[in-house]
């Protein structure tokens, strides 16, 4: 079994998605975010705070660069509970945040290649461009990256290795077929993030883009209350989109916290601030990577439950 075999099969057993494609995938992939940007298709604020960053990122010494590893991982929803003024309300993530504990794909990746004296380093950059340029993903409409069989419920990786691979062209950005008559993400997004005017989404207006914001950031006033749903990334376009009917119960249960901890949480404590068998927990989950948002976020989200919690008991005293 060559080591590409052992790749493939180690990520196949393991229920993932993966290609190995050369490694002009990323300067290909850089270069077309630099045109769009240059022919003016980006909101400025969000290029500088978002995309030039991942561009100028430079690939690890090593192993030596020769290929790309990409995996699409399946990442659920994760429902948490929180409580505030003896109430308790579920919460969720947008798949791609949280992961429960469980082997990772470097991990796997690199007990597959280490036999052939071989090895894998994650990179970042524009993971979503690479995938489509490679098709191994498509873009739907909301301009986030589907997998099949998988939907849009992934959690995309990418890894430099020093394994060989075929020098394979780069193929053109394709969309899901059913996107071209279907419009349920865009009618169903709140912000107008996912216009009519274009395909490339208008990502200054997406809620995500601003619930990956610091607690130093407030979010702007024309998102409404309301439409906070998740606290990290959005479901209202994945939620109503065809091609995720086979995913959308497939939530994972994570932790839930009592209120003395939502207060902790919600004033911004830090990993040292917690206790050590809480803050074991919160690295299973990858949520100490995020502690940082979390006042912000769940803040707007505990407030949303309130409004709501008010609402059903003002309906409930008019019913009687």
């Amino acid at each position: 079994m060559s080591a590409m075999q052992s790749l493939i099969r180690a990520m196949q057993e393991s229920g993932w998605r993966a290609a190995v494609v050369p490694l002009a995938r990323r300067a290909e992939a850089i270069r077309v975010i630099v045109d769009r940007h240059e022919r003016g298709e980006f909101d400025e604020a969000f290029y500088q705070e978002y995309l030039a960053p991942m561009l100028a990122e430079p690939l690890p010494e090593k192993p030596t660069p020769r290929s790309l590893i990409l995996v699409a991982t399946p990442s659920y929803s994760v429902r948490m509970h929180f409580a505030l003024e003896g109430t308790t309300f579920p919460v969720l993530t947008a798949p791609g945040y949280l992961r429960g504990p469980k082997p990772r794909p470097l991990e796997v990746i690199q007990e597959a290649l280490e036999p052939f004296g071989l090895s894998a380093a994650r990179i970042d950059g524009p993971q979503k461009t690479m995938a489509t340029l490679s098709g191994f993903a498509r873009y739907g409409r909301n301009n986030i990256s589907y997998v099949e069989g998988l939907g849009s419920f992934i959690a995309l990786g990418t890894f430099v290795s020093d394994l060989e691979c075929d020098d394979v062209p780069a193929q053109s950005q394709e969309a899901l077929a059913r996107c071209a008559s279907c419009h349920a993400c865009r009618e169903a997004c709140p912000t107008g993030a996912i216009g009519d005017d274009r395909f490339l989404l208008h990502a200054e207006r997406c809620i995500t883009f601003w619930n990956e914001k610091t607690p130093d950031i407030p979010f702007p006033d024309w998102i409404r209350p309301e439409w906070h749903n998740a606290l990290f990334g959005c479901m209202h376009c994945q939620r109503v989109c065809p091609e995720n009917r086979a995913y959308l119960d497939l939530v994972l249960e994570g932790p839930s916290f009592d209120e003395a901890t939502t207060r902790q949480l919600l004033e911004g404590a830090k990993k040292d601030d917690l206790p050590p068998d809480l803050v074991t927990m919160l690295g299973e989950w990858r949520l100490t990577d995020l502690l940082e948002y979390l006042p912000r976020n769940l803040g707007a989200l505990a407030r949303r439950a309130a409004l709501r919690q008010g609402t059903q008991d003002s309906n409930e005293g008019k019913a009687r």
